[in-house]
């Protein structure tokens, strides 16, 4: 006898649903793990993989400007604004290729260089050291106020105000000359005289010996000033370019003289404008007494009081001012001053013609400890730079006297 056991069908349909219910999880369990790796695999791809950079092309379209032949490509604009330009929205253009654009020629002038004028500010060359960089109408000046100047009023001490002749001897005039220079500059003290209505304005003072009617020609009165016994005067402020301590070096023929910073640091020439007294030409007495050598004590005294031509004083002669070095000695160098970079000083010029015949006069300036960029190959003096208040330099005639100078140097410059 044989024992048969068979499920019921209540049992056979019961595990036929679970079969179903093991099979659908396993199908869906699969397929999630398909979707998660391909998920992780497109996330690499992305993270990984460089993307390929679009073309970006920008065009420009002026108003003015003529249509292109080529239609310009489908444009996708996109509006974007920077922190620091959030008011300014910025149009980008992206096409899938460039087309060719006709772009305008666009003109673009260079800045100009700034340079300074006015005390705290930065101008331009048109407004600054004067259009023409100082390059003056004459040697004494320019009729046109130019940048950074010095502004020279002209006397003639032969005739008043209005015309009438004053009959001044020589010593006469160097009386005024002295009494001028040794009480604080003054210009009252000249009111009485006639004043040129023409001001110049100059940069530098370097004018080689010339025809002494020049000056009254430069100030637009030689129909009414005789070329003798006049006086120029030439005032403003300057900015020291630098820190250190300078002297004035040069001479006059007549006279030149300079007050910086309210005080006498420069007076040389045929004349002494301050000892009222012709220096030059006197069997050389008086570069003899500027020099220390011996006797002249009297002399000596004379220039210790006045406290400029202080003994003993440099002179330089060159091989190109024999005239000068034969009746002056040379050039002479002046008394030290010290100024700090940036700071502002007065200085006030005088230059004069006394006798008539002829002028001429040379300012330049030393820094004193400085070795000089060159020398007169046959005498050995220090070839300076000029004092000047802008980048302008005088072109002498060579083959004539004058004294050489560096065109290198620094500038002083004006201000109001």
């Amino acid at each position: 006898m044989s024992l048969h056991i068979e499920p019921t069908e209540e049992a056979v349909e019961t595990l036929r649903k679970e079969r179903r219910k093991n099979y659908i999880a396993a199908l869906a369990t699969s397929i999630l793990s398909v979707v998660l790796a391909g998920a992780i695999l497109y996330s690499l791809t992305i993270i990984i993989a460089a993307p390929e950079e679009p073309k970006v092309v920008g065009y420009i379209t002026p108003d003015d400007a003529p249509p292109s032949d080529t239609p310009p490509p489908p444009e996708v604009q996109r509006e974007t604004s920077s922190a620091s330009h959030a008011e300014t929205p910025v149009k980008v253009v992206v096409a899938a290729a460039a087309a060719p654009v006709n772009l305008p020629k666009i003109d673009i002038d260079p800045p100009d260089e700034p340079v300074m004028l006015e005390e705290g500010n930065m101008l331009g060359m048109g407004n600054g050291f004067g259009p023409d960089l100082g390059d003056s109408t004459s040697a004494f000046g320019s009729k046109e106020p130019a940048g950074s100047t010095l502004v020279g009023t002209f006397y003639d001490t032969k005739q008043t105000q209005g015309g009438r002749p004053t009959d001044l001897s020589q010593e006469q005039f160097c009386s005024i000359l002295s009494r001028f220079v040794n009480r604080g500059w003054n210009e009252a003290d000249l009111n009485r005289f006639y004043k040129s209505p023409q001001q110049l304005y100059a940069a530098q003072f370097y004018v080689p010996r010339t025809s002494a009617s020049e000056a009254p020609k430069a100030y637009g009165c030689a129909d009414k000033v005789k070329p003798s016994r006049w006086i120029a005067i030439y005032r403003g402020k300057v900015r020291a370019p630098k820190s250190g301590t300078f002297r004035f070096v040069g001479a006059g023929d007549d006279v030149i003289a300079v007050r910086f910073n309210n005080q006498n640091v420069f007076d040389y020439g045929w004349f002494q404008a301050s000892l009222g007294k012709m220096t030059a030409a006197q069997d050389m007495k008086w570069i003899n007494a500027m020099q220390n050598k011996p006797g002249n004590d009297a002399l000596k005294k004379e220039l210790r009081d006045a406290g400029i031509n202080v003994p003993p004083s440099t002179f330089y002669k060159y091989s190109t001012t024999k005239h000068w070095n034969d009746t002056m000695g040379g050039v002479v160098a002046g008394k030290t001053f010290t100024v700090k970079q940036g700071d502002v000083y007065p200085i006030e010029i005088l230059i004069s013609e006394i006798p008539g015949g002829e002028f001429g006069m040379t300012l330049l300036l030393e820094e004193v400890g400085m070795e000089p960029m060159s020398k007169d190959p046959k005498t050995g003096a220090p070839i300076l730079p000029l004092f000047r208040t802008n980048y302008g330099v005088p072109k002498p005639d060579k083959n004539k006297e004058h004294v050489p100078f560096d065109e290198i140097g620094i500038v002083w410059e004006s201000v109001k």
